[in-house]
């Protein structure tokens, strides 16, 4: 019979429909726990460091529990061998698994979907252990938070507004900081026909952020309260078709507006449901790409198309709406969902090099986020590849930018300037300005890194004034970022800390801008405060701990360990260590070894 194994919630074994009694003690929990969330084969020497180093014989302590868990398990799972390898059976179901890389409509019906990891279990474990735990729950909360997320649009493509507004109401309450959570809400009260909810949803809103953040939502939420109809008169085929590709020409130069308008007038509720489709996911694209804050709006639209597209058998469509929708997922550090997209993107694509391109492109970008670098590495190589054979020279020039970002970040400043220069040649082949700042902003700090602070302030500068130009918040917190690591070398704390204070806050102007890109920005401002003693070091430390833990970025949390054992914190250098040992990235260890974090081979 098949079994289910909870960890949400307090943990339990359920085989069939019947709970068995689960292992004794605390730590076989933990130890489970662990195995299966980490993914990979662990040494029993870190398991006996992390859970057992209080015992008079951590061996044998571990040999117990193992015992335990197998008795326990039974034929649901094998643990064996050293490095301790977890294999479920195939009929054995793990709740944090189906969290993680599962459906949003099997999530939702988990007993435990939303619960805190291992609720309810008393540990007595060492600070590493206690690290990994409590960013393993934020991680799980932010992922139970995406499947509220997705599951709430796809019932508004599917037209079922009581479902939706009943799942952003428990997303509004598990992410009641998040402005996103309350602008689905406030579309789906809308969408219901209830307006006046959605006016008070939109007031409650600003009154929290007001109490609790200091600032107001973004436009965007008032915006969710106008809803943009479509056309209402019905037209030839002929029309709709020049209609579709009078505004997707138009949004590929560059002019959303014009874009959007034509789009929307491509799309009715009783047309042919092909167009229909295809209508819907050009506008979802331009709104993506296009116009800044409007993403709520473009995933509600892609999940539209994709549905249709679905139903009507047009797969191209609906492979490339599952492209962007695996884009928003990517940006907002929805990395789960975001493998979940692309997945169905690569299975609908029918061997289309440029869609392969595209979707290696942004699986790598996230890849990357999450400090998975070999598989970044061969993700954004092979997207290079196709992006060159097919001619998708947009992609190629994405792609080389993300293989000089993922240099990079591993120091390897020869191969980072080598793919820069790649990205702008081929930005400035096909005259792309637009994401010019972007790789502009990273060969600036490779100029920095190897000293030359002339040439990193004129690609810095002019990074951010195209940044500024096209009105980008994500590239103008790179640059931001860059103009204040070089005020720093160049000893002007002062303009350095403004610099690096308003980095993170750029890219926080919209809630759709990429999420990483905060981080990235918040770890400078932390290196910054903690080289100079500056008393909120550690307030902004705190900050980037969570947001990395949060959203699974694993360098960045690594680097916010790192900032905690410069800042005088012993029990963060273990924490610190476990972590790096299992990032491939030399110039991390570096860093860990600059602080005395002595990380195992």
């Amino acid at each position: 019979m098949a079994t289910r194994i909870d960890l949400l919630g307090p943990p339990r074994i359920h085989v069939g429909d019947a709970e068995v009694p689960g292992p004794r003690g605390s730590k076989c929990w933990a130890l489970l726990a662990y195995l299966v969330l980490t993914g990979r084969p662990v040494p029993r020497g870190r398991l006996m460091d992390l859970l057992f180093d209080g015992a008079e014989d951590p061996a044998a302590a571990l040999r117990w529990s193992l015992s335990e868990l197998r008795r326990a398990l039974g034929d649901a799972a094998s643990l064996s061998g050293d490095p301790l390898r977890w294999e479920p059976a195939d009929d054995t179901v793990v709740d944090v698994e189906v969290v993680l890389g599962g459906l949003w409509s099997q999530a939702l019906e988990l007993p435990g979907f939303a619960g805190v990891l291992l609720e309810g279990i008393s540990l007595r474990v060492g600070p590493s252990f206690e690290v990994w735990l409590a960013n393993e729950r934020r991680r799980l909360a932010a992922a139970s938070a995406s499947i509220l997320h997705e599951g709430a649009h796809s019932r508004l493509a599917r037209g079922d507004t009581a479902a939706a507004v009943r799942l952003a109401e428990r997303l509004v309450a598990a992410a009641p900081l998040e402005e996103r959570s309350h602008e689905l809400l406030v579309r789906a009260l809308v969408a219901a026909g209830d307006e006046e909810a959605a006016m008070a949803r939109v007031d409650e809103c600003r009154l929290l952020f007001e109490q609790e953040l200091g600032r107001h939502p973004s436009p965007t939420l008032w915006d969710a309260l106008r809803p943009r109809p479509f056309a209402s008169t019905s037209r030839s085929r002929s029309e709709l078709l020049a209609a579709i590709d009078l505004g997707a020409g138009a949004a590929y130069g560059g002019a959303y507006d014009h874009a959007i308008e034509a789009l929307r007038r491509a799309i009715s509720d009783d047309g042919d449901p092909d167009l229909t489709a295809r209508a819907l996911f050009s506008l979802g694209a331009a709104l993506v790409h296009g116009v800044r804050g409007s993403d709520e709006e473009a995933v509600i639209v892609l999940h539209r198309s994709f549905a249709m597209a679905t139903d009507c058998g047009a797969r191209p469509v609906a492979a490339r709406a599952a492209l962007e929708l695996g884009l928003v997922e990517t940006l907002r550090a929805h990395y789960p969902r975001m493998e979940a997209w692309f997945a169905e993107a690569r299975g609908l694509a029918d061997g289309d090099e440029r869609l392969l391109a595209w979707i290696g492109v942004y699986a790598g970008l996230g890849r990357t986020d999450q400090a998975q670098y070999p598989l970044a590495l061969a993700t954004l190589e092979e997207a290079e590849d196709l992006a060159r054979s097919s001619g998708e020279l947009r992609a190629l020039a994405y792609a080389a930018t993300g293989l000089g970002r993922l240099h990079l970040l591993r120091g390897d400043l020869h191969r980072a300037r080598a793919e820069l220069d790649l990205a702008v040649a081929t930005v400035r082949e096909i005259g792309w300005t637009a994401f010019l700042p972007f790789p502009r902003a990273l060969i600036a700090e490779v100029d920095l890194l190897e000293g030359d602070r002339a040439a990193a302030e004129e690609a810095i500068e002019h990074s951010y004034a195209l940044a500024c130009q096209v009105g980008d918040p994500c590239w103008e917190s790179y640059a931001l970022r860059g103009r204040g690591l070089l005020a720093a070398a160049r000893g002007d704390d002062a303009a350095a800390l403004d610099l690096l204070t308003e980095a993170p806050r750029a890219s926080r102007r919209l809630p759709d801008t990429h999420d990483w890109v905060d981080g990235y920005c918040l770890d400078a401002l932390c290196g910054f405060a903690v080289a100079r003693g500056l008393p909120s070091a550690q307030g902004w430390v705190d900050e980037l701990e969570e947001f990395a833990g949060r959203r699974g970025m694993r360098e960045l949390l690594a680097r916010a360990l790192l900032h905690r054992v410069a800042l005088g914190s012993p029990a963060a250098a273990e924490a610190a260590a476990l972590l790096i040992g299992e990032i491939d990235n030399p110039a991390l260890r570096r860093r860990a070894e600059a602080v005395g974090v002595v990380v195992a081979a």
